[in-house]
């Protein structure tokens, strides 16, 4: 069953905008208590992804309905703000006082069901996220229920000493230990679908977890991952789990690629990138990366998506 309407959630950053880069240099001293990862400069680089992932937008899921923004009192220079289609949520809108200025990516992505006209349907991505081949609407809701993609299994004996896998570790367990619902997986880490009065529901299940994690500038150990949305939902039968993995052997054989993929921005995976045939794709900015990586993987979204979007002027 198509939906009505389904709006789309990015939020974005400029690291090079100068007003943004002093009022964070004030706060950066409490990154020292913080996982070393949780402020590394590569999580702030932006490299005009937001442009081509809007491109990928208007191409291949045209019938998406409105377009939020979410950002820190920043514009992107090019976006076309007269477009009816698309508007720009200011953390202000969406976080309380307290919790401002805030770089923790868990406390801005928690918060954005407080978009007063956000759909009850809707998808939300970072700006990495390339919608990169033609996908319907049922492919993110089969009968108005998510579709949540997972990839690895966790390892439910291991301690997770990498930041992410500490909150996606802390995020199972939680549903796990509340509800008995087991679902040990990692997300695929790409664009996800989501039912705004889920999404409240399960922040204010764990509404002391979700508090903790506002209070927290910077991402901590202790953050509440939003693939506890996922896993709450799943445990509430209103979610689908689809696992992604496809067997090394049967991919190379006949050529098919996954749902979603996910590759860091260098230059070894420009090749791997350029010929998928997935319908999601994130190029995610790492320690690895190199400023010829950033220049080859813009040249390929350039090649990929050539043509200007209605959201640019």
């Amino acid at each position: 069953m198509a939906l009505d309407k389904i709006d789309l959630v990015y939020t974005w950053v400029d690291d090079k905008d100068p007003v943004w880069r002093e009022k964070k240099a004030k706060y950066d001293p409490e990154a020292q208590n913080c996982d070393k990862d949780a402020n590394s400069s590569y999580r702030y680089f932006n490299n005009d992804e937001l442009k081509y992932s809007l491109r990928s937008v208007q191409k291949n899921i045209p019938w998406v309905n409105k377009i939020f923004i979410v950002t820190d009192n920043q514009r992107p220079e090019w976006l076309n703000l007269n477009n009816e289609k698309i508007r720009v949520v200011d953390h202000t809108e969406i976080l309380p006082k307290e919790a401002l200025p805030t770089y923790n990516a868990c406390t801005i992505e928690n918060a954005i069901v407080n978009i007063a006209e956000l759909s009850e349907y809707f998808i939300y991505a970072n700006d990495d996220m390339f919608f990169w081949n033609p996908a319907e609407s049922e492919f993110f809701f089969k009968d108005s229920k998510p579709v949540y993609r997972v990839d690895k299994k966790l390892c439910l004996g291991k301690k997770y000493k990498h930041l992410y896998g500490s909150m996606v570790f802390m995020a199972y367990s939680l549903v796990k230990d509340r509800f008995g619902a087991s679902f040990p997986y990692f997300s695929h880490h790409n664009a996800d679908p989501y039912k705004k009065s889920l999404f409240y529901e399960c922040l204010k299940e764990f509404e002391h977890e979700a508090n903790v994690t506002m209070r927290n500038r910077f991402r901590k150990l202790n953050d509440l991952q939003r693939s506890v949305i996922a896993f709450y939902s799943l445990y509430k039968n209103e979610a689908v789990l689809k696992k992604i993995g496809i067997n090394p052997i049967k991919r190379f054989l006949t050529g098919v690629s996954p749902d979603s993929e996910y590759f860091d921005m260098r230059p070894l995976n420009v090749k791997k990138i350029a010929n998928s045939k997935a319908k999601l794709m994130c190029i995610n900015d790492s320690r690895k990366s190199t400023d010829e990586a950033r220049a080859k993987i813009k040249a390929l979204l350039e090649e990929k998506f050539p043509e200007k979007s209605e959201f640019e002027k």
